[in-house]
């Protein structure tokens, strides 16, 4: 029962998330509760927050759990997800991300809009503290890939993850229809 609601709801996320217009060919799904709406941002962009503190350590970024979903029905939208610790210094900020061959990437987020749909949207910088991990996963925060030419199960995808204080840092996405493993274990 859980597998088939994790499934559902990894489904919907991603159908979620696609072009308006687009539908995924998946019985369960209601297209017409989700949506992206007029893409407003919910946070801040990069330039509109204060600079993090320099507490004189730098960050040293630990990337665990990257995976990417395959392509459903041939669109040329899909979701990635990733796990980031901080392993050293106070904190940093994803800024955001580029995968390789696509032409853009956002970082999403899940909202409760108007007469309780939930929609998709783009979140914006995302703080990562040594509190505990910045997790991307199905449901919640996502990396929205866009124009990616088509994966499928067993590729892998490079890419690069933007932070405010570490730099660029790289990262290879597994393609795969299932997360891989508990994110907790991360």
């Amino acid at each position: 029962m859980f597998r088939t609601a994790f499934i559902t709801l990894a489904a919907l996320s991603l159908a979620a998330c696609g072009e308006t217009g687009h539908e995924a060919d998946h019985d369960t799904m209601d297209h017409g509760n989700m949506d992206h709406g007029a893409m407003e941002h919910a946070t801040p962009s990069a330039e509109a927050l204060a600079p993090l503190p320099d507490d004189g350590v730098s960050p040293v970024i630990n990337i665990r759990a990257a995976w990417m979903r395959p392509h459903p029905n041939g669109r040329d939208v899909t979701a990635a997800y990733v796990v980031v610790r901080l392993d050293a210094g106070a904190a940093d900020r994803l800024t955001g991300a580029m995968i390789d061959g696509a032409e853009r990437v956002e970082l999403h987020g899940h909202i409760i809009g108007e007469g309780g749909m939930m929609q998709m949207r783009p979140i914006g910088p995302q703080d990562v503290t040594n509190e505990g991990p910045l997790v991307f996963t199905p449901g919640g925060r996502h990396l929205m890939v866009f124009g990616l030419p088509t994966v499928v199960e067993g590729d892998s995808v490079n890419g690069q993850l933007m932070f405010e204080r570490a730099g660029t840092v790289d990262v290879t996405f597994e393609v795969r229809a299932m997360p891989p493993g508990n994110v907790t274990d991360y």
